[in-house]
């Protein structure tokens, strides 16, 4: 028995829940031993792989033979090996030291044969079912014990839980050493070289699914005999074993998820699904049972189940108590994970969801539970799928909500899987045309790329046990649309996705559902393209797959050779003319100069409408192009302001010699003439944007001014979630919003930002605990929240400080620069999350000018920049009307009048981007900064 119990491995993991009654350990016993009464104490160093030479055999197996065992065992385990017996102390030596070079040569041989032959008898040879069932019923005991006996039930896991597993392919973090190893070690997908399946691992891989399923229905038995008891203690004991039972299945590598559906389905077929449901939308149900109930449906919502539901008429009953659970975070959590399965079901059911209220809960606990990342993260899951599986009057109904606005706060957050769901639902409403306009002025597509190119596709599912596991053929499905989409963003989304799946599918051995679904050719379209992330993340999924990667065009279109042209040529559907274009020689540089005369002329495009829909591919492709290897004085970005269809006449301007400082002096007629703009509208666009600027840097002011109303400063390591709180509730009133989201690189200073200041009419200065910490003494003007309030102040913008609840001004005001000291005595608003509205009622006061922002204006710093543009005769008005302030803190004033009646909302049009349109088809990074 003592050399058992020194055999046993003990795993401790915390169990993460927020039920005081289950806030225990989960023992991961290695389950040959896992009725021993005492283990000792284990180094942490147990969790490093390790490989045991040679192991004892498995239960099922007949033993080796006397001849083949040795005195001692001989163990290799980072690097070293060690040398022990059950009388001696274990020696450390480097592991190759005992091993000479031919017998490392053949050990892989003869473990496979091994493996493959004690395989066979595992298989064909009767287990001794003696201490089967003692095995077995310890370990229902030990889900029993995980459990409470009333009134809590734990939550799913957020992060990876090591798992010590009966399977031969059990995670490597957490094998015993003492394990016959039957499978490589590098099989698991680990961001290593991914090999393919041997014919003794799919065997494997079945034969665990096989004994995990029986043993685990059994347990699934066991429970539902305390739930038909019905006593409440003993429908959440039975619960919490059922919940418990089907966490682990789906965390057991390789099978979880043929493993957990079989689950699901045994779950339904033995009508103990029905059981479960009737008590949870049971009008006697107590809350404990309710939740007990809920936490289980969480995990079983199959297809199969879902299907279920509906049929049965469930759907609606379900989701009507389901969106009542909102006492709490768990609570609010579990809503929305039982709403976020319901929405997989069918086109049809996502849009009685809609029409059932499912949306605007979702949108409005998203609000409220800014400070829950489960929750949120549920959300975007949520929304993921609904963008995904809801027809086409499901989506306007979407847009009707102004989901793009409340997706800008769920990609804006901390935790990755919120902001990659939250990405992937944005991506699909802009793949489609009709919303493309309604999804840019959310300002949330910009976050996509930068978001995805900091983490790799193939071991970026590692996070979620449910999602480990990939996405089944029908989800797969849904995301060809945006793979073909025109969007680039969306590209990049569904190209990442697919590399992700492809690293588990080839894991998995089931690769072969890209074909099944024609995502090969599609991949394939993506990685020729000029579009860099996507192209990136396909050819990524294309060479996990095995799928030759296409030739890529680069985006330096001036730079084509005669063989890229070709290849474009071809790409768009032209092949008929590639011989044409390959006999003129054309390259880069005079396939941007072509025009439709010569198409017919040179080329010998006849038909008038090849030439129009040739035009229109050179188009979309002039305004993709990046040239910046020839645009010095960044002339395109100046155009691509002004409006993108003008970024057309780039490169022509270009090699005319045109820069930015030759824009005012452009006539009409060397504008046709030289620059080759023939349509009138878009040289009038151009005399009214250059006739009046004296300098290229007003103009870009001048339309930057009418694309933004209100900018907004803060430190992103603490008031990120608020400013991106309040930059949606103020485009949801008609505001146009700037807010910098993103990261500096390596500390480059772009003017750019204090340009969208000078342009911006207000300015909000987001006040969040330790905020103000980094531009204590700058007197270098270093800081950012300096350099934007400096140049707040300076340029007289209308500057409405907002407070949280914890922040303080410093208690010595004298470590304020001279230059932005003022701020302490500027009234702002106080914000109270429970009271969202009436602080952004507040807000909108101040901005209309009904509220006074400063005690006096005699205090005011002086200007040194331009003029105000905000009427001074409305600032007077606000003083004389007589508000009263008081003073609320020693350290800063806040307006006491809250407005008694909404204000008018102003009629504003909504901002387009500079990039607006750019974005469609360039692979322009937009410039970053750093608020940590």
């Amino acid at each position: 028995m003592e050399g058992r119990v020194s055999d046993m491995q003990v795993i401790w993991s915390l169990y993460q829940t927020d039920f005081p009654a289950t806030n225990d350990l989960w023992l991961d016993l290695d389950e040959d031993v896992c009725s021993s009464d005492s283990s000792p104490s284990v180094s942490p160093t147990l969790r490093t792989p390790a490989i045991a030479l040679p192991p004892p055999p498995p239960k099922s197996a007949p033993p080796f033979s006397q001849a083949a065992q040795f005195a001692g065992s001989s163990e290799i385990c980072n690097g070293e090996a060690s040398l022990s017996n059950s009388s001696s102390s274990t020696v450390h030596r480097p592991a190759e030291s005992l091993h000479r070079p031919h017998d490392l040569a053949s050990r892989p041989q003869i473990q496979d044969a091994v493996s493959e032959n004690r395989l066979q008898q595992s298989l064909s040879t009767p287990c001794s079912r003696e201490n089967e069932k003692p095995r077995k019923d310890a370990e229902y005991r030990r889900f029993k014990s995980e459990g409470s006996a009333f009134g809590a039930l734990p939550a799913g896991p957020e992060l990876d839980v090591a798992i010590d597993d009966l399977s031969p392919i059990a995670d490597t973090r957490t094998t015993s050493p003492h394990r016959f190893n039957l499978i490589a070690q590098d099989s698991v997908v680990n961001g290593g070289p991914i090999t393919k399946h041997s014919n003794t691992e799919q065997v494997l891989m079945m034969h665990t699914l096989k004994t995990k399923t029986s043993k685990y229905q059994s347990f699934i038995d066991k429970a539902f005999q305390n739930i038909m008891q019905a006593t409440d203690e003993q429908i959440i004991e039975g619960c919490t074993i059922v919940a418990k039972v089907m966490t682990k299945a789906w965390m057991i590598p390789k099978v979880s998820h043929d493993l957990s559906f079989a689950l699901c389905d045994y779950l339904r077929e033995k009508m103990y699904l029905d059981a479960l449901i009737k008590l949870f939308i049971g009008s006697t149900t107590c809350e404990p049972v309710r939740l007990a109930c809920g936490r289980v449906l969480e995990e079983c919502m199959s297809l199969n189940n879902r299907e279920h539901i509906v049929n049965k008429g469930w759907l609606k009953k379900i989701v009507s108590v389901a969106m009542k659970l909102n006492k709490n975070a768990e609570q609010q959590r579990m809503s929305l994970s039982i709403m976020e399965s319901m929405f997989k079901h069918s086109s049809s059911t996502s849009l009685k969801l809609i029409e059932y209220g499912v949306l605007d809960h979702i949108i409005i606990t998203s609000k409220r539970a800014m400070d829950t990342p489960t929750t949120l993260r549920h959300a975007a899951l949520g929304l993921a799928n609904l963008t995904l599986y809801t027809c086409s009057e499901g989506k306007k109904k979407i847009i009707q909500k102004k989901l793009p606005e409340w997706l800008f706060l769920l990609v804006n957050q901390d935790d990755d899987l919120t902001r990659y769901y939250a990405s992937l639902a944005i991506c699909m409403l802009a793949s489609i045309k009709e919303f493309e306009s309604a999804v840019m002025k959310s300002d949330t597509l910009k976050l996509v790329e930068p978001f995805l190119l900091a983490h790799d596709a193939t071991t970026f599912a590692g996070d979620h046990y449910k999602h480990s596991q990939g996405r089944p053929k029908e989800w797969l499905s849904r995301l060809l649309p945006m793979l073909k989409s025109m969007r680039r963003e969306a590209k990049s989304m569904a190209a990442f996705h697919f590399a992700m799946e492809a690293a588990i599918k080839k894991d998995q051995n089931k690769l072969d559902v890209f074909q099944e679904i024609g995502a090969i050719d599609a991949l394939k379209e993506v990685a020729s393209s000029p579009d860099e992330v996507a192209a990136k993340f396909a050819s990524e999924a294309l060479t996990v797959i095995g799928e030759e990667v296409p030739y890529k065009l680069a985006q330096q279109v001036p730079n084509w050779t005669v063989n890229d042209v070709q290849y474009w040529v071809k790409k768009i559907g032209f092949e008929d003319y590639v011989d044409h274009f390959a006999k003129q020689m054309v390259d880069g540089d005079i396939l941007l100069h072509l025009n439709e005369k010569e198409l017919e002329r040179d080329i010998g495009m006849s038909s008038g409408l090849h030439r129009k829909r040739f035009i229109r591919e050179l188009e979309s492709l002039k305004i993709a192009a990046d040239y910046s290897a020839v645009d010095e004085s960044n002339l395109d970005q100046l155009l691509m302001s002004l409006s993108p269809e003008l970024s057309v006449y780039t490169y022509k301007m270009l090699s005319c010699g045109i820069n930015r400082s030759l824009l005012g002096s452009l006539t009409d007629e060397l504008m046709q003439t030289a620059c080759g703009i023939t349509n009138p509208i878009h040289r009038l666009k151009m005399t009214q944007a250059f006739q009046n600027a004296k300098h290229p840097d007003e103009v870009e002011l001048a339309v930057l001014s009418k694309q933004i109303d209100v900018f907004i400063s803060y430190r992103r390591s603490t008031g990120n979630q608020l400013a991106s709180l309040i930059k949606v509730l103020l485009q949801l009133k008609g505001y146009k919003v700037f807010i910098d989201v993103d990261k500096l690189y390596a500390g480059k200073f772009d003017s750019s930002l204090l340009k969208n200041i000078q342009a911006a009419k207000h300015f909000i200065l987001v006040l969040t605990p330790n905020s103000l910490d980094r531009l204590l003494n700058d007197h270098n003007g270093d800081d950012w929240i300096h350099k934007e309030l400096k140049c707040a102040f300076e340029y007289q913008k209308n500057i409405i400080p907002i407070f949280d609840q914890a922040f303080e001004f410093p208690q010595n005001e004298e470590q304020i620069p001279q230059d932005i000291r003022m701020i302490t005595k500027y009234n702002g608003v106080k914000w109270v999350h429970d009271y969202q509205d009436a602080c952004m009622g507040k807000v909108v006061r101040f901005i209309e000018g009904e509220l006074n922002r400063t005690p006096s204006l005699s205090t005011a710093p002086s200007s040194t920049g331009p003029p105000n543009r905000r009427a001074v005769g409305a600032r007077s008005a606000a003083i004389q009307s007589g508000i009263r302030q008081t003073s609320t803190s020693s350290h800063h004033r806040f307006s006491t009048r809250v407005g008694e009646h909404p204000p008018s909302i102003p009629s504003i049009t909504p901002a387009s981007s500079t990039d607006r349109y750019r974005r469609k088809h360039h692979t322009s990074v937009t410039t970053v900064y750093d608020r940590s």
